[in-house]
């Protein structure tokens, strides 16, 4: 199997001042807990002001306030940032404040952006009138001037408008029991998907009907009514099988939770891929709880998911845990040859730079220039690279080489396998396999890639020369890659090799492409005893 060689290691200074864009809730607890983790801060806010508006929670007020007064944090408030550059360690960011850009230059940044309401008025074809009220209206009358409600009949109506989830449900259940407490008050709740899998919500739910709410789950959308009066809602009742019609005074209309209209802009000024959504994170185990594929760059709260505060600030506290983990005292040690560019070969051609899913490659004068700190080490771009200008300490190309031409000599068993493995997925997946004492090809030679980035075309297709009968191109599942794209760079390596074998005259079944976790060692036994029989009946 292959294993890394030794290697120089260096250590390098880094800057340990924070950036936080956001000075909502979750960025102004960010500030707060970096600061006191003894990192300097600029806090970055769009609007006039921290917090939210009318929260009236001592403890969040004097969270502003310790914000706004800690000398460890510097707060811009009616800033945006408009460009950055640079590195994992050593970012610079360009912020505007009224009419002045400013720069500034940070070792990290931290996204925490807060969340946008959108009132669902128009999808139910309504308009917002004192009988046509948004759940923040109703909330905002809940907290100061619950009188104006007292003896109405009120209808709440969610989840049709858009698919329902826990943080809507629990905001409308919640409503709903503070208007059952108000005497005289009555409340029918119509809802489509009623999203309870957060703790709390179902009790709140029955709470809500013990209190005398009247809860009515339909399929289809009611028709609603408004006229001078009253608010007249027909639907079709699905345990009485018929058409009722109810006449309330009020309507209360569900909002919908969006992300705040930076983010792109954010995921685009600082190379940070979009998830689901366009939320600041993809859907991959690898970068929860709070990392992105920028080293150094982080997302908390509803920057990276639809979230209440408290597992906003759950993300705070991952955030400085990675924070501290990274910056540190302000040094890192690194291997001297993680990535190192032949600046002789180099033609400046870009590809490098484009293909890089971490943003770690830059330009210094006319050469290009790998960050060590930045870089993961997937070996995309020493793959991608047409010059052969980058190679990777440990698994550079003449070392992979090496052990094909090993691998091919050594074993006499037929046929003779070469099956190239991420150490992060399938290698496992293969030491699984072997601990177990699993039966599997005896030809079969397993060559361990950092990444199934770094397995180019000209491994694949010298295995082939030097007398290999198959070639698997093991990897990490679609969405589950450390380096977020290393094996779908491995996937279009592997079709041009397959139409490279074909017009060669190879049988292209010769050559495999899987996906595999680490914990599959299985599945990794059966890909291997049928790459093994396809062979033998191929000839």
């Amino acid at each position: 199997m292959t294993h890394k060689t030794g290697t120089d290691i260096n250590e390098i200074s880094i800057n340990t001042d924070v950036l936080v864009i956001g000075g909502g809730l979750t960025g102004v607890k960010s500030a707060c807990e970096i600061a006191s983790s003894g990192y300097k801060v600029i806090l970055a806010e769009k609007s006039p002001e921290l917090g939210l508006k009318n929260f009236e929670d001592q403890d969040i007020q004097d969270l502003i306030k310790k914000t706004a007064s800690d000398s460890n944090i510097d707060v811009f408030t009616n800033t945006n940032i408009v460009s950055s550059a640079g590195v994992s360690g050593d970012y610079s960011v360009w912020l505007l404040k009224k009419d002045e850009i400013f720069e500034k230059k940070v070792g990290s940044i931290v996204i925490a952006t807060d969340s946008s309401i959108k009132v669902l008025d128009k999808e139910y074809g309504l308009s917002l009138s004192d009988k046509v009220l948004s759940q923040s209206q109703i909330e905002s009358i809940l907290a100061s001037d619950k009188e104006k409600i007292k003896g109405k009949s009120i209808a709440v109506i969610a989840g049709f408008a858009q698919e329902g989830n826990p943080i809507v449900t629990q905001r409308v259940l919640n409503s709903v029991l503070a208007m059952e407490n108000i005497s005289g008050s009555t409340v029918f709740v119509y809802m489509n998907n009623i999203k309870v899998a957060s703790s709390g919500l179902e009790r709140l739910c029955k709470e809500g009907r013990d209190k005398g709410a009247i809860f009515f789950k339909l399929t289809d959308t009611p028709e609603i009514i408004e006229s001078d009066e009253k608010i007249k809602i027909t639907f079709i009742d699905p345990v009485l099988r018929k058409k009722l019609e109810v006449e309330h005074d009020l309507i209360v209309i569900e909002e919908q939770i969006t992300l705040d209209p930076i983010n792109k802009n954010l995921a685009n000024l600082l190379r940070i891929d979009l998830g689901p959504q366009d939320f600041l994170q993809k859907e991959n185990v690898h970068m929860l709880p709070v990392r992105t594929n920028r080293e150094g760059i982080f997302v908390a709260g509803s920057s990276r998911k639809v979230c209440n505060l408290t597992n906003a600030w759950v993300d705070v506290d991952n955030v400085v845990l990675e924070l501290k983990n990274f910056l540190a005292d302000g040094t890192k040690k690194i291997p001297g040859d993680k990535a190192v560019i032949d600046a002789e070969k180099c033609t400046i051609c870009l590809t490098c730079y484009r293909c890089c899913p971490h943003g770690a490659i830059y330009w210094e004068g006319d050469k290009a220039v790998i960050s060590p700190i930045a870089c993961q080490g997937c070996g995309i771009c020493a793959s991608e690279c047409p010059m052969n200008a980058i190679q990777l300490g440990g698994y550079n190309d003449s070392f992979i080489s090496d052990e094909i031409k090993a691998k091919t000599e050594s074993k006499t068993a037929k046929p003779n396998i070469i099956a190239f493995c991420c150490e992060n997925s399938a290698y496992e997946a293969g030491l699984m396999a072997e601990s177990f004492k699993m039966e599997m090809p005896e030809g079969l030679n397993i060559i361990k890639v950092p990444c199934a980035g770094k397995i180019d075309l000209d491994f694949i297709m010298s295995s082939f020369a030097q007398g290999a009968d198959g070639v698997l191109v093991m990897t990490c599942h679609n969405g589950n890659c450390k380096s977020e794209k290393g094996n779908i760079f491995a996937g279009w390596r592997v079709a041009e090799a397959q139409r490279k074998l074909e017009v060669i005259g190879l049988d292209k079944e010769r050559l495999a492409f899987v996906t595999l976790a680490s914990n599959m060692g299985k599945d990794f036994c059966r890909v291997v005893n049928e790459m093994e029989e396809r062979i033998k009946k191929s000839g």
